[in-house]
């Protein structure tokens, strides 16, 4: 069974709410504006905005609500990035470009937010995307971000860096001139100050919260980035001896100490970023 998410406004989610009136179907959930079934599709609107599409063929759907909202598909470069809560690995940016007529063909793949997703899905779904649509790819070494940090940078300002130079790289591949879409993680005026001794800026970014929802370039950068991400840290795992563990819970503190006691600091710096918690406060040097 396919799922595919989508969030509206209040209006759009009032005018479903009339379309689908013929549709609906019984339910207790106090989260659901309503319930409705539709050609073997289960249509979930809930209050908050978000409406879940369920079933085998979702796109057919998704055409037909589109079209009752009166949207319209737009090319975009969407960028993203993973690792930046885990302790072990690199951190990875993803910008990817997806044309207009590559948005069916992504929704009927089923792409969405990476966090959403499992790690077989993900394995299973980005050699597709990644071969289909133009992207660029930058990976950051926990060896070179430690170096990064040491120099005085922040994390919002490495992420900065690297998003800047994904999305020059991704525009640069173009002939055309698109909107640009990301994640806000900082104030624009931020970003801009943490870019102002590059010599390349790209100045026409759209900043959006949960910008994997506004379009589906950000969710297919995603994907493309927590691929890239799995292989890596599949490789620093047999570079190391052992599986590493993804996040920064209690799996991550018994790791970094068994790194230590198996490679010592230099293990340590070449797979994990030192400046977390999970590595300052157990003291090792």
């Amino acid at each position: 069974m396919k799922h595919y998410t989508m969030s509206v406004s209040n209006e759009e989610l009032a005018k479903l709410n009339h379309v689908y009136q013929n549709h609906l179907v019984d339910h207790e959930n106090p989260y659901l504006l309503f319930h409705a079934k539709h050609n073997d599709i289960n249509i979930l609107a809930y209050k908050t905005g978000k409406v879940l599409l369920q079933g085998d063929e979702v796109t057919a759907e998704v055409v037909a609500i589109k079209t009752h909202l009166d949207r319209v598909d737009y090319p975009a470069i969407g960028s993203d990035e993973v690792g930046t809560g885990d302790v072990f690995g690199p951190i990875i940016v993803c910008s990817a470009f997806v044309n207009r007529s590559e948005v069916p063909v992504l929704e009927s793949l089923g792409v969405k937010d990476s966090k959403n997703m499992s790690d077989k899905q993900i394995i299973e779904l980005a050699p597709k995307i990644a071969k289909m649509i133009v992207h660029s790819l930058l990976i950051l070494t926990p060896a070179k971000y430690n170096r990064l940090v040491e120099e005085g940078n922040n994390l919002n300002k490495i992420k900065a860096l690297l998003h800047n130079q994904a999305i020059v790289k991704t525009t640069s591949k173009l002939k055309q001139s698109v909107p640009v879409i990301l994640d806000q993680f900082c104030a624009p005026h931020l970003y801009y100050n943490y870019l102002k001794d590059e010599t390349l800026v790209y100045r026409h970014v759209d900043f959006h919260t949960k910008a994997e929802e506004v379009h589906i370039s950000v969710a297919a950068a995603s994907i493309i980035a927590r691929y890239a991400f799995l292989v890596k840290m599949q490789q620093y795992s047999r570079k190391i001896g052992f599986k590493l563990p993804k996040g920064a819970g209690k799996e991550a503190d018994d790791a970094v100490l068994k790194v230590f006691k198996a490679k010592g600091v230099s293990g340590l710096k070449l797979t994990s970023k030192i400046n977390f918690k999970n590595v300052t406060k157990q003291e090792l040097f």
